[in-house]
């Protein structure tokens, strides 16, 4: 589960980001979900970290933050805050993030696979949203 904490970290950063930078005349739209989002980013990390902790996992949590730090930082510069570009990270990060619970859900335990079925759902509604400031 550190590539799935690893991606939430990292979206969790690219957010709080963009949404410190979020301008314009969707300003006050696009502030409140990015606040939003990087909250649940944060919710859903704190989660599976927690999970990874009570199933007896060793989580490197130095590991997990140096490595979300550099992916969120290849993509643009949130400061130069535009729609199509902000949006269009996080929309790859909840695709990311949908595609590694594909990928890990099979052999997680029930309690798990249920923590994963509701993060997917929160990304399946977060994509439809982000696609909408897309368009």
């Amino acid at each position: 589960m550190d590539i799935l904490a690893t991606l939430l970290r990292a979206a969790q950063l690219y957010a709080h980001a963009a949404h410190n930078a979020a301008k314009g005349p969707t300003y006050f739209a696009d502030h409140d979900f990015l606040g939003e989002a990087y909250g649940a980013y944060e919710a859903a990390y704190d989660k599976v970290v927690e999970r990874s902790i009570g199933q007896g996992e060793a989580v490197d949590f130095a590991a997990i933050g140096r490595n979300a730090a550099a992916d969120a930082g290849r993509f643009p510069d949130p400061m130069t805050f535009s729609n199509q570009s902000s949006f269009g990270v996080l929309l790859d990060y909840e695709r990311k993030i949908c595609a590694e619970i594909d990928r890990i859900y099979a052999d997680a335990s029930t309690g798990t696979q249920n923590l994963l079925a509701q993060i997917a759902d929160d990304s399946e509604h977060r994509q439809y949203k982000i696609g909408q400031r897309l368009k």
